[in-house]
């Protein structure tokens, strides 16, 4: 007769079978020390993802659609926070109340996608940040030089939009 589950899972637990792909076993708190692995893993894992469309010419133009959207939701947040940084305004509390702003505005017609162009907006401004602190202490590389803040979605040479349409997770 073969052991149960509960059985294998002690016999596990107890001869520490398997360290490398699971740490966690034998912790005196298993279930924080599980979470504390997978965000590890998450973090360095992450990667985008880029996909080559070949749709019909009506879903094409639905698709330009959206990206388009996309790119104003993502500019006319990137205005507003710029003029609130300029005038010294832009704290976490105003960055929520322009977040929130546009996705009352742009829910209707995005969905789901305008919580992400939101959310990789946050990021740009969240990063730009923290390179400012950087360069306050004194850290920061020539590389990583902040000269201003995070720019739009377009085209330098032609000034059209660039289509974007971030994955909703």
């Amino acid at each position: 007769m073969s052991p149960s589950v509960g059985e294998r899972a002690e016999r596990i637990t107890q001869e520490r079978l398997f360290p490398d792909l699971y740490p966690w076993i034998g912790t005196s708190r298993p279930l924080q020390a599980l979470r504390e692995e997978i965000e590890e893993r998450l973090s360095k894992n992450w990667r985008d993802v880029r996909l080559r469309l070949l749709p019909s010419e009506s879903k094409h133009k639905s698709l330009a659609g959206i990206g388009l959207t996309c790119a104003r939701l993502f500019n006319k947040l990137n205005y507003e926070k710029k003029q609130a940084f300029f005038k010294e305004e832009l704290m976490k509390v105003k960055m929520y109340e322009i977040d929130k702003k546009y996705y009352c505005e742009y829910n209707e017609t995005l969905g789901v996608n305008a919580q992400a162009v939101i959310q990789k907006n946050d990021e740009t401004w969240n990063a730009f940040y923290e390179l400012l602190k950087l360069r306050k202490t004194g850290k920061a590389t020539t590389a990583y030089q902040v000269r201003s803040p995070p720019g739009y979605w377009k085209d330098r040479l032609t000034g059209k939009k660039e289509i974007h349409i971030p994955r909703a997770c």
